[in-house]
């Protein structure tokens, strides 16, 4: 914590320190996207195929699967692949095959598909997979399976079509100017039991572009590949089950050794949320011993088999070795969220998550120009200049961070947008008359923008100006001037922006204003209006709403804003892999399988076509007479996905024969494996 003295307190900032090795960890994590798209791996030493697939080489292939109907013939189950320099050592030479390859009905997938990204709930899944000859139902488990292997399916397709997508954009030159929008989203879900309505809350980064609605990803802060049970005993427990490596080794001038407990950052553990990751292993021995003694209960035996009592003994030893560690040792505090579900999985410190999440998008998008727009997080203060420290200095990145009223009802911001239209209105009339008639609107909405900056600023109980951003941006690295305008354009009122990060052209000029003070370089205001009125969260806004509305793990509870929270979620997302499947499906489904108009408040194109003129039938009321009269829509919004208006999808925006994809004919691929001679196996087999 900072205790620098400002005015008449202490700053009183405090930070944690990071580890470059839980970064690591945590973008591999969100690289491979929990795992699902490692891809075959060496036996032996871990290597991934996919990483190079040079080093791999065939040996043939193994099993078959058995002619079918419609003339399809048999063909082999999968192929043996060697590691090369591994070869000749256990587990170098393994078979890779597709998931669900030999399913009859592809149909029933592309159902599940349908019904998971409009509200179905698990019990509606269950009766769409229903036998139609004997009425059986399906168990949640095969449900689970189907929804893991959706998710698998349409993560390999949406990044194999990404990586099209950028190294075409990357051959054809230029310097396209990505503009991404960035926010956190919070969905609270409940993982204990139905008496028991506690809410965790999952932190959810949205990044989606800024001209087209793309939602490249959306990452939670929950990590579903651990084992908490596992990961405390390997890092923390030796095989007597004494504690080992929870403290760290100091040396003094003086030559006096020491030691003392580990600091987070130090710890195997230190990306998690750690007190919920010992509670959670405490609770997988609790769910266990508790499962046992209710069992012989249930049958009516009082005393239970002495194998089963010293199972039980071990657990309650294994809780009690727990409990001293996060006590004795780390200080982790119980609180009254120590009792959850046994499920693997664990809640990650969001900061990590925040910077891998960046991380991925940064890899992810062609290496051009980049801007980013958010909000006032203190995470992000920390992030972002270490995530793009290289594009920084390449002068290819620019960070913008905006402030609007989140507080405003909609009437009220229907109000606000109304005046700003009827001022801009007569500022284009006063334009046209004094000659800018071949001046677009975008160019006057500009000039608009600049000539209603002014600066934004707050004060403190004494009247006097202080600064607009949250403490964490008042470091002199950042311009300390932040920018309001009457400019309503994105349903985000009131909006004030910041520049921490801009070209540096800009940068020192703008880093040379006073807070309260507009420059007078007539440069500096125009390339400041220019960002100002692309300065937007709406893309990511829209997608959320979306899913709120569609998915029914992620419907909020009453109210029309986050302030009311987030509702009481059971039943579907008792396991947690399954809340983080929902949100990847729809998110793909929201880019590529549905079509819908989508334009930007501040694009320079508009996203309409012009309707022909004609006539339309009115019908007279008490008849069936229908009076003719003219259309009055002349303009019509052009329907289309986010991956069409990105460029990512082959189909153009002018065909008038325009389709979204078949599932069909995108599930049963091999997209894992996409430009890899793997590949070319599977697609001509």
């Amino acid at each position: 914590m900072c205790h620098h003295q400002q005015g008449n307190h202490d700053c009183d900032v405090s930070f944690n320190v990071l580890s470059n090795k839980h970064f690591e960890s945590e973008f591999d994590r969100l690289i491979t996207q929990n795992g699902l798209l490692e891809g075959p791996v060496c036996g032996h030493c871990g290597a991934r195929y996919l990483d190079q697939p040079g080093n791999f080489i065939f040996n043939g292939s193994h099993g078959k699967i058995p002619a079918g109907k419609n003339g399809r013939k048999a063909k082999p189950a999968g192929f043996r692949v060697i590691h090369k320099p591994c070869k000749g050592k256990a587990g170098a030479r393994f078979t890779v095959s597709l998931d669900h390859q030999q399913q009859e009905k592809m149909h029933d997938n592309v159902r599940l598909l349908r019904a998971l990204v409009n509200g179905a709930r698990i019990t509606a899944l269950r009766k769409l997979l229903v036998d139609p000859d004997t009425g059986k139902k399906c168990g949640v488990e095969r449900v689970y399976n189907r929804i893991f292997w959706l998710e698998k399916n349409l993560l390999a397709f949406e990044r194999a079509k990404l990586k099209e997508w950028r190294d075409k954009t990357e051959a054809q030159g230029g310097h396209p100017h990505m503009r991404i929008a960035h926010d956190d989203v919070v969905i609270g879900v409940n993982w204990e039991s139905r008496s028991d309505r506690r809410l965790t809350p999952l932190q959810c980064s949205v990044s989606a572009d800024i001209d087209t609605g793309y939602v490249f990803r959306i990452d939670a802060n929950f990590d579903t590949t651990v084992d908490p049970v596992q990961v405390v005993q390997e890092n923390y427990l030796d095989d007597q089950l004494m504690p080992t490596n929870v403290r760290q080794a100091y040396a003094q001038k003086s030559g006096n050794n020491f030691t003392v407990p580990s600091m987070h950052f130090q710890r195997p553990t230190g990306r998690f949320e750690e007190a919920a990751l010992f509670a959670s292993a405490e609770s997988h021995w609790r769910v266990f011993s508790l499962r046992l003694d209710k069992e012989y209960a249930a049958q009516g035996l009082a005393q239970l088999p002495q194998d089963d009592l010293d199972e039980i003994a071990n657990a309650n030893e294994h809780r009690k070795i727990f409990n001293t560690l996060r006590n004795g040792y780390f200080g982790f505090q119980e609180t009254d969220r120590d009792s959850r579900g046994s499920f693997n999985g664990s809640v990650v410190k969001p900061t990590y998550t925040k910077a891998a999440h960046l991380a991925c998008l940064r890899d992810l998008l062609p290496a051009k120009r980049l801007t980013i727009v958010g909000e006032q997080e203190a995470s992000m203060v920390r992030v972002v200049p270490h995530v793009f420290r290289d594009w920084i200095q390449e002068d290819r990145f620019e960070w913008h961070v905006m402030h609007f009223d989140k507080n405003a009802s909609e009437p009220e911001n229907s109000r606000r947008a109304t005046a700003f239209k009827t001022a801009f209105d007569i500022y284009k009339a006063r334009a046209h008359a004094s000659g800018q008639t071949q001046t677009s609107d975008h160019a006057l909405l500009s000039q608009f923008c600049a000539g209603a900056m002014a600066p934004a600023f707050n004060r403190d109980p004494s009247g006097h100006m202080t600064p607009f951003p949250i403490i964490n941006f008042r470091s002199v690295q950042f311009p300390q001037l932040w920018v309001r305008s009457g400019v309503e354009i994105h349903g985000e009122t009131r909006e004030v922006v910041g520049f921490p990060v801009l070209r540096k052209k800009y940068r020192q000029k703008l880093k040379g204003s006073a807070f309260h003070v507009m420059p007078t370089d007539p440069d500096l205001c125009d390339a400041l209006a220019r960002r100002y009125i692309k300065a937007t969260i709406h893309p990511v806004s829209s997608f959320m709403n979306s899913l709120r509305e569609r998915v029914s793990p992620t419907k909020r509870a009453r109210g029309r804003s986050a302030r009311n929270g987030p509702s009481y979620i059971n039943g579907a997302t008792f396991n947690p892999a399954v809340l983080v499947a929902f949100l990847n499906i729809y998110r793909i489904n929201y880019n590529r399988f549905e079509e819908r108009p989508y334009s930007s408040a501040s694009a320079r194109n508009s996203n309409q076509v012009a309707v022909s003129s004609g006539t339309q039938s009115i019908r007279r009321p008490g008849s069936k007479v229908k009076v003719k009269a003219p259309k009055q829509r002349k303009l019509a919004p052009i329907q289309s996905t986010p991956a069409i208006r990105l460029g990512a999808d082959a189909r153009r925006m002018t065909s008038t024969t325009r389709a979204t994809p078949d599932p069909r004919r995108i599930l049963y691929r091999p997209w894992l494996n996409h430009g890899t001679p793997l590949w070319k196996k599977f697609e001509t087999r």
